[in-house]
């Protein structure tokens, strides 16, 4: 992740630990792939072993991690830091 905003030049790591409440943002994520998989499995194929439902939500955890954690920090950030958009300086 950028130290800032190239554009507007918004700080991205305003304290030390600031992005830690990203983790309960990321469980949430993980918690509707789980349940969106788990639906799915039940639906597609009712009688799944315990092993091929495991399976398929740690491959698509593990996939999906990159993207999950960079969503996160994302939104984690946009609870507290407001969005100056009439504030920017012109791109002229």
């Amino acid at each position: 992740m950028n130290k800032e905003c190239s554009h507007c030049g918004q700080y991205f790591e305003p304290e030390p630990g600031f992005y830690l409440g990203a983790m309960f943002v990321s469980y949430g994520f993980n918690t509707a792939v789980f349940i969106a998989i788990w639906v799915a499995v039940s639906l597609l194929k009712p009688d799944y072993s315990l092993t091929l439902l495991l399976t398929l939500i740690g491959v698509a955890i593990l996939v999906l991690t990159p993207f999950i954690y960079r969503i996160s920090r994302s939104m984690w950030i946009a609870f507290f830091v407001p969005f100056r958009g009439k504030d920017l300086p012109s791109s002229n």
